[in-house]
């Protein structure tokens, strides 16, 4: 019986994740994760939205939650509907979900492989958990900032190499800050492509503008990591 607890205990979440993903894409699900399909029911979702506020927010948040949670491609999707239909409260609400469901992924992860890494990991896989952890909270914030990395990566890494769960919050929130309130701000000008017949695309709204300086926020993170290294290099010698 404590055999069968323990196993499930490491086990059950991250199966159940593994679970969902694969329903979601044998369904084909992601084909409702497209800026075509807001736009066939964009005057429905705006009219229930307004008529049903708490009923919509639960519901954008449970998909949020569980789109994060299962490693799919789609929070800066969700952040610009959010800003579409919520407005610029949505940058609150896409943190917290992009927040939330990432706990949940780490959480599943470093149940489910953390503990056999710290148990049994030698030699550089050792060495890369030990330098992570030391310096978690820049090198998470830095995957945070970069525009082209799904979030799910930073979520799995942080789990799997045992990062503190503070830590992992802190940087979370801190470091989608910025992208979110870029996207809920394109969200809230979705009307305007809607109505000149278009549909954005996710690279069109990545413009120069927004990619660069959210690329220099991560680069920047980095910097007290640098420092360390060249400081603990100078005292070597």
């Amino acid at each position: 019986m404590l055999n069968l607890f323990t196993f499930l205990k490491r086990w059950f979440l991250i199966g159940v994740l593994v679970l969902l993903l694969f329903l979601f894409y044998y369904f084909r699900l992601y084909q409702y994760l497209s800026f075509d399909a807001i736009r066939a029911s964009q005057f429905t979702m705006k009219e229930w939205t307004a008529a049903h506020y708490l009923a919509s927010l639960s519901l954008y948040l449970g998909l949020f939650i569980l789109i994060i949670a299962c490693g799919i491609p789609g929070a800066t999707f969700l952040t610009i509907v959010g800003g579409f239909l919520f407005g610029p409260i949505a940058i609150v609400y896409s943190i917290f979900g992009t927040t939330l469901g990432g706990l949940v992924l780490f959480l599943a992860v470093r149940s489910a492989f953390g503990s056999i890494i710290k148990q049994k990991s030698t030699g550089w896989i050792k060495q890369m958990e030990t330098g992570f952890q030391k310096n978690a909270f820049f090198y998470l914030l830095s995957l945070r900032l970069m525009p082209i990395l799904p979030c799910w990566i930073s979520n799995v890494s942080a789990g799997a190499l045992n990062v503190p769960l503070l830590t992992f919050l802190s940087a979370t929130v801190i470091g989608i800050t910025p992208a979110c309130i870029i996207y809920v701000l394109a969200g809230q000008g979705l009307d305007q492509f809607f109505a000149s017949q278009t549909s954005p695309h996710l690279s069109t709204l990545l413009t120069p503008s927004i990619f660069f300086p959210l690329l220099g926020l991560a680069i920047l993170s980095l910097f007290p990591v640098f420092y360390k290294g060249i400081r603990k290099l100078r005292q070597d010698r």
